[in-house]
């Protein structure tokens, strides 16, 4: 259906790979079905390492696109440098985005929520790290498709707003 492009795919959306404990299962069924290794970006790379090395291992194996951790402070930081060497983190870009990083976290979705809640206490202050230029967590557009729910959505990233609280248009 969407021929070559699907070999720029990427598995994930709204929810971290590492959750689906056969997630290193389904990138291989992709590349075998694509011949692409779809692009895995994670923020709990700890939560399984055996899992998260087997996808590091499929990466090695095959060589089609880099993956990512997503770094949420200094301590997860440190964490990931103990748990993996150098090797292992060959074909990882770590993305920094703790409050010490100079990249943040989109002001998008529950962030959205909590700073709504602060700013409703008085407590705008606590919050205000997260005010910089970054402004929705999609870094895609293209087509999203729920093969388990059998649907198809065209999606853009958008500013963070009061009609687009998750950072992109979407249904429901």
């Amino acid at each position: 259906m969407f021929g070559s492009a699907v070999r720029t795919g990427f598995c994930y959306w709204a929810t971290d790979p590492m959750d689906n404990p056969h997630y290193d299962r389904f990138l291989f069924d992709y590349y075998q079905i694509t011949g692409a290794l779809p692009q895995t970006t994670t923020a709990a790379p700890l939560k399984d390492p055996a899992l998260t090395r087997h996808v590091l291992g499929l990466f090695n194996l095959y060589r089609t696109t880099t993956n990512r951790f997503s770094v949420l402070s200094r301590a997860h930081l440190n964490q990931i440098h103990t748990a993996f060497s150098p090797e292992e983190l060959l074909g990882v870009e770590l993305i920094l985005q703790g409050k010490e990083a100079q990249t943040a976290k989109a002001m998008v979705g529950r962030a959205r929520e909590r700073k709504e809640k602060r700013r409703g206490a008085n407590k705008d202050g606590a919050i205000a790290f997260l005010e910089r230029n970054h402004t929705t967590i999609a870094c895609v557009s293209g087509f999203l498709v729920n093969m388990r729910q059998g649907r198809l959505r065209l999606v853009t990233p958008v500013p963070g707003s009061d009609r687009w609280p998750l950072g992109y248009p979407h249904s429901g």
